[in-house]
């Protein structure tokens, strides 16, 4: 980052600082609150509710899906690691319906590509599509968007 060499305080980096400073301030507190024994309740919870503990696959399987997506980004291309990603998060919190989700997944990994690729001219890793997707004009996606049913979501997405 190129720093202007004049004598101003505020510069690019003072902004950084302060936001550092501060949650750095809040987290101590935060740790000095928790040695003191105050104890936060769960959002949900009410005071005097059975404790439940952290559910440790659940963390596991998100984290391995982020470690998954961190590896994959630059050997496989953003698409790839963002349906593995977005997959592994769905599967971690429960959901079982394994086609549905790579589908949903692949659709949204692409719509997010596309975005930045096409739209805001933002280059994502390609990955195994190196010099095909580029290729790909934008109308092409924008025809097969029009061409879905009305409520075509709605059928795929559960209720609620």
């Amino acid at each position: 980052m190129d720093i202007p060499q004049d004598n101003s305080i505020v510069s690019p980096q003072t902004f950084p600082y302060m936001v550092a400073s501060f949650a750095a301030l809040v987290g101590l507190g935060l740790i000095i609150d928790v040695l003191r024994g105050n104890h936060g309740t769960p959002d949900g919870d009410e005071p005097g509710d059975p404790y439940t503990p952290l559910n440790f696959k659940t963390m596991g399987i998100v984290a391995a899906a982020i470690g998954m997506h961190v590896i994959l980004l630059e050997i496989a291309g953003y698409v790839v690691a963002a349906t593995v990603c977005f997959w592994g998060v769905a599967y971690a919190f429960g959901s079982r319906r394994i086609l549905k989700d790579l589908l949903i997944s692949l659709v949204f990994a692409f719509v997010v590509y596309f975005s930045f690729s096409k739209g805001l001219n933002i280059n994502l890793p390609s990955g195994f599509f190196e010099g095909i997707v580029e290729k790909l004009p934008l109308e092409i996606f924008e025809r097969l968007l029009d061409k879905l049913p009305l409520g075509f979501l709605d059928r795929i997405l559960p209720n609620g």
